[in-house]
C-alpha cells in the first residue's frame, strides 16, 4: 500500500505538468479570452494598427508617396500681340511651375515669337524660338523678386524694298531677366531688366514692365 502511494506521489507532478501543457495547446474559439492571438489583435486595434492586406497596402503607399503634390503645380502663358501698320508681333509662351512653399516658386517654359517691322527702305522679319527657367521669390505676401535665364534662337531676314535683296542672320541669343514688384494672388506685376543686353535680345532695352499670371 505504501508502495502504491509513493508511486502516485511521484506521478502527480507529471500529470499536473501535462495538464498545464494541454491547457495552452487546446483549440479555443477566436473570441475566447484564453486565445492569446485575440489579445494581440486587441492591442494592435487599440493602437490603430490593422493587419488586413488593404491597410498594409495603404500604409506602404502613404509611406512612399514622397513630397510631390500635384495641387502645387502652376501653369501660365506669356502671350504677345501687337498690330499696327508698320509693326506686327505675335507670340505664345507656355510656362509650368511648382509652388515649393510660400516663399518660392520655380519652373520652366518655352516660347515662340514672330515679329515683322517695316521702315522706309527695309522689312525685317524675325522668328524666335526660346527656352527658359524662372524663379519667383516671395519675401512677403505681396512682394516678389523674379529671375529668368533663357536661350533664344533667332532667325532674322532683312529685305530691301528697292530690289528685294534678302540678308539672312541667325544665332543663339542669351538673356538673363531680373525684376521685382507686386504679387497679386498668382499674378505678378514686375519692373524687369535684361542684364545681358544683347544686341538681338527679344526684350526691350532698359527697364520694362512685365506681367505674368499662373493658375
Amino acid at each position: 500500500m505504501k508502495k502504491y502511494c509513493f508511486l502516485l506521489l511521484m506521478l502527480f507532478p507529471l500529470f499536473a505538468a501535462a495538464q498545464v501543457i494541454t491547457y495552452d495547446t487546446i483549440r479555443v474559439s477566436p473570441n475566447d479570452e484564453r486565445n492569446i492571438y485575440r489579445r494581440q489583435q486587441q492591442s494592435r486595434s487599440s493602437e490603430g494598427v490593422s493587419d488586413t492586406p488593404q491597410n498594409q497596402k495603404r500604409y506602404i503607399t502613404d509611406e512612399n508617396t514622397g513630397s510631390f503634390d500635384k495641387s502645387k503645380l502652376r501653369f501660365g502663358a506669356d502671350l504677345g500681340l501687337s498690330l499696327s501698320r508698320n509693326y506686327t508681333r505675335l507670340g505664345v509662351g507656355p510656362q509650368a511651375g511648382y509652388q515649393f512653399n510660400n516663399y518660392f516658386m520655380a519652373g520652366a517654359g518655352i516660347k515662340y515669337y514672330y515679329t515683322k517691322a517695316a521702315t522706309t527702305n527695309y522689312v525685317i522679319r524675325n522668328n524666335l524660338l526660346g527656352a527658359n527657367l524662372f524663379g519667383y521669390f516671395y519675401p512677403t505676401r505681396f512682394i516678389t523678386a523674379f529671375a529668368q535665364p533663357e536661350l533664344n534662337y533667332i532667325r532674322s531676314v532683312l529685305t530691301e524694298k528697292t530690289n528685294d535683296h534678302e540678308e539672312l542672320s541667325r544665332g543663339i541669343v542669351p538673356s538673363l531677366v531680373v525684376g521685382a514688384g507686386l504679387r497679386l494672388g498668382r499674378s505678378h506685376i514686375t519692373l524687369n531688366y535684361d542684364l545681358v543686353q544683347h544686341a538681338n535680345s527679344p526684350h526691350p532695352g532698359g527697364f520694362y514692365l512685365g506681367i505674368s499670371a499662373f493658375f
